[in-house]
């Protein structure tokens, strides 16, 4: 929920860049290796993790604290208090962009040649991440920050809008950067002990 802007007015992302591209590269890897089913299952139960884990801190909020720690609990209670509109927009892109990732990758598979794994497996997760990560930011941005009266962290539709294309491209790039390095030789290694 951190908004990021690296000190310009035209480049703003949310802190969850830091670490999504990472869920790509590893939803490419599991597509790769273990299949689109498989890959599926992996995310619905990370979500169903996620969700838990927010539900709990969220109920955090809500117990009672001694008097001397009444500010840091004021603190605790003002950063989730978007807890359930960022939850569920969480929840929902995670999924919903992960079974994206998965069946493009999956599909690009089928109808790859052989000539060239290694180039076939580049195009395929970095053409995959591009509209996974896309469908992400636009669903969570959307979701979690639309200026519709829901919640405290409402932002203006240019900045939803802003924080789609920076995220997405900032992403992409990163992970496009560890495909070489941990992405194919990841997979490799993976393939050869089935």
């Amino acid at each position: 929920m951190k908004p990021l802007s690296f000190g310009t007015s035209f480049v703003w992302m949310d802190g969850g860049l830091l670490i999504s591209w990472i869920v790509f590269l590893i939803s490419n890897v599991l597509t790769e290796v273990y299949g689109k089913k498989t890959t599926i299952t992996v995310t619905g139960i990370a979500t169903i993790a996620t969700l838990s884990m927010s539900f709990i801190a969220l109920a955090e909020v809500y117990i009672p604290t001694l008097d001397v720690y009444s500010e840091q609990a004021n603190h605790f209670a003002y950063v989730f208090s978007n807890g359930p509109r960022t939850i569920i927009a969480s929840a929902i892109a995670f999924f919903v962009s992960g079974v994206v990732n998965v069946n493009i990758i999956a599909g690009m598979k089928r109808c790859a040649s052989e000539r060239h794994p290694a180039l076939a497996f580049v195009t395929r997760a970095i053409l995959s991440t591009i509209v996974g990560q896309l469908v992400d930011n636009t669903l969570f941005q959307t979701l979690a920050f639309a200026p519709i009266g829901l919640s405290l962290y409402e932002m203006r539709w240019h900045d939803i809008a802003t924080a789609i294309v920076c995220s997405t491209g900032f992403e992409t790039i990163v992970e496009s950067c560890f495909i070489p390095l941990v992405t194919l030789p990841l997979s490799n290694y993976l393939n050869k002990l089935e």
